[in-house]
């Protein structure tokens, strides 16, 4: 038995790799094709200022007055592992791992790889590729992010709070390849601090619900136990400056996001997620 309709032509492409690598290979040289070349007209952004000094500055005082003032707290403290805030920060504190975010997002990427956009009307073609840049937006900010600071856990090879008795709040180790020397900075908190920042730069009005939410997550991590406060500070910061630098980059290059002179980037006013809906006119009795 042979499917008619909408799924028998998919499954009947699918049957065609030929066919199938060659719409991948077309639609990857047109995205990038068009990219570039909205970033070659875009030529008034191209000198767009980051205050990238400003946040550094304010990103080092913050980790340093963390380390200096609550590391060695909070090392010495006993935690009680049995205590209602620690089985709930254990419940929690998975979701910082970005592989809950990486694999769905790579799962769309790679189908709207695959998909024939010709086949969409204007409209559906429009949503589409906002949600495709979105998307590959997101992937971007996580996934660079975290790779980053997993770099970044190995070279500092900071010890972990369980090594507090032996070796202190300031013993680094490099390149041991061992979990208990990967404490600086907390990776969970980096994907929490990239993903809460792509939500609120995308929805202005949950930025507020992002910070409590960023905080609230990147924290459980030294709930139960695996990373001092400076780790969890350095992990949102480095998530958040991350994702921020990335819209910059999108925006230059006139996707998804707008560059006004001062302030954050603002989403596109043609950026929907959902189509528009059609305003009814306005009939009026003669």
């Amino acid at each position: 038995m042979n499917p008619s309709g909408p799924a028998g032509e998919a499954i009947a492409g699918w049957r065609q790799p030929a066919a199938r690598l060659r719409l991948v290979a077309a639609n990857t040289l047109s995205a990038f094709t068009f990219s570039l070349r909205r970033q070659r007209a875009r030529t008034a952004l191209r000198h767009h200022r980051v205050p990238w000094r400003r946040f550094a500055v304010v990103s080092l005082a913050l980790i340093v007055l963390a380390a200096a003032y609550f590391d060695p707290v909070f090392g010495a403290y006993t935690i009680d592992r049995s205590s209602l805030v620690v089985r709930f920060g254990r419940a929690i504190t998975d979701y910082g791992k970005s592989g809950w975010y990486l694999i769905p997002l790579a799962v769309f990427l790679v189908w709207t790889a695959c998909v024939d956009w010709r086949r969409y009307p204007r409209r559906a073609r429009l949503l589409l590729f906002n949600r495709t840049a979105a998307a590959w937006y997101a992937f971007i900010a996580i996934g660079g992010s975290g790779l980053i600071a997993t770099l970044l856990k190995q070279t500092i090879g900071r010890a972990r709070p369980r090594h507090f008795a032996e070796y202190g709040a300031f013993h680094f180790d490099s390149w041991t390849m061992d979990a208990g020397f990967a404490s600086f900075p907390s990776g969970h908190a980096t994907t929490v601090g990239a993903l809460c920042f792509c939500v609120a730069i995308l929805f202005p009005r949950l930025r507020l619900a992002m910070i409590v939410t960023a905080l609230y997550f990147g924290f459980s991590r030294s709930v139960v136990g695996a990373h001092y406060p400076s780790d969890v500070v350095a992990g949102l910061l480095f998530g958040g400056w991350f994702a921020y630098f990335t819209a910059i980059r999108f925006g230059k290059a006139g996707l998804v996001f707008n560059l006004p002179e001062t302030g954050m980037p603002e989403r596109r006013r043609s950026f929907h997620f959902v189509s528009p809906r059609r305003r009814r006119p306005v009939t009026g009795s003669r």
